[in-house]
């Protein structure tokens, strides 16, 4: 695998373990991880509380995120 194959996802550390940040922080070019790694860190993020981790790492699975029941206005 290249280095310009490679893809990377960031990952925000609660107390429940590493997770994936946002929807938007997965399959982001080194440019684009280093960019939003800046970004998450100008926003108040601490650094320690980041990880950039390649795509398909398997220690830190795809999770499917379930928004739950979410009440409709009526």
């Amino acid at each position: 695998m290249t280095e310009e194959t490679k893809l990377y996802k960031i990952l925000e550390l609660s107390t429940s373990g590493w997770f994936l940040i946002e929807n938007q922080a997965q399959n982001l070019t080194k440019e684009q991880c280093d960019a939003s790694l800046t970004e998450y860190q100008r926003q108040g993020t601490a650094p320690e509380r980041l990880m950039a981790v390649l795509q398909n790492d398997s220690r830190y699975p795809d999770a499917v995120t379930n928004p739950g029941y979410i009440p409709v206005d009526m």
